[in-house]
């Protein structure tokens, strides 16, 4: 009898191992992606990198902004010091921003880091470093309209 007590002890405590493991788990699930449908999306469908790259026009383009086509198009999902993070159409990004990387509208005006809010669609200008991992290091980062005029 003594001797069943103990591995029931024994199985009791394996499981509530397992159960806070678990619990765990989800906690950074969670913490992550949050308890909404909305924090589970990470492209959200309303967002078309195509009609962003094709309204955003090279020839009419401000000075502030590379004449050329952007590296990356995505919507913000979080930003810290050291970069942000798209949601791209191939899955989430994070992008590399230093204290020389420019934050502008589509008209050029400058903006500030932390004039960018989560949702906001983006198109990355820069350099990929192989050395980190084939990371997006920011040149420039434009702020696009959710939705951008039809070109004539």
């Amino acid at each position: 009898m003594v001797e069943n007590r103990w591995q029931v002890i024994l199985g009791a405590g394996i499981l509530l191992l397992m159960l806070l493991a678990g619990t765990f788990s989800l906690g950074i699930y969670i913490g992550r992606h949050g308890l909404s449908r909305e924090g589970l999306r990470y492209q959200p469908a309303q967002v078309n990198p195509q009609d962003h790259v094709q309204g955003f026009n090279p020839q009419n383009r401000p000075a502030a902004i590379p004449q050329d086509q952007p590296d990356l198009i995505g919507r913000l999902r979080r930003g810290s010091r050291e970069g942000i993070e798209l949601a791209t159409e191939n899955g989430i990004r994070f992008v590399l921003i230093d204290n020389d990387t420019k934050f502008v509208d589509t008209e050029g005006r400058s903006l500030k880091g932390t004039d960018l809010k989560a949702g906001d669609v983006l198109a990355v200008f820069g350099e990929f470093n192989v050395n980190e991992g084939q990371q997006l290091l920011a040149s420039v980062i434009v702020r696009l309209p959710e939705r951008l005029p039809p070109q004539p």
